[in-house]
């Protein structure tokens, strides 16, 4: 069973995605997310597809799905906010940077946590 723990904060018109980790869940970003929040930011603090169920939710899925599921959550935020920014932890990073490098247009900038 997948829970659904995504969370939006709403603030300015920039905004953040944050990506969590492997085996993390969004609430890993939930610091960064109250400090970004708190500069004026919008965060979105999304779920990787397969993340925050059991084991075999995330062994069923392959770094493809995560990566699609990233981009719908940039477009998510997108229609929130003038500009994205991405960020991400670990992994989450590695997705992030991927974004920024094929969607050049619509990413404004990447924080890459490790």
């Amino acid at each position: 069973m997948i829970r659904n723990v995504e969370y939006m904060l709403e603030g300015g018109r920039d905004g953040v995605l944050l990506i969590h980790g492997l085996t993390g869940t969004p609430n890993e970003m939930r610091i960064v997310a109250k400090g970004l929040h708190r500069a004026g930011f919008t965060v979105y603090a999304m779920q990787l597809a397969g993340h925050c169920g059991d084991e075999q939710d995330l062994i069923a899925t392959r770094w493809q799905d995560w990566c699609a599921s990233v981009e719908v959550a940039a477009d998510r935020l997108a229609g929130c906010v003038d500009r994205l920014f991405v960020a991400g932890l670990s992994m989450g990073a590695l997705l992030a940077l991927k974004l920024a490098a094929d969607r050049p247009h619509q990413v404004h900038g990447v924080g890459a946590y490790g």
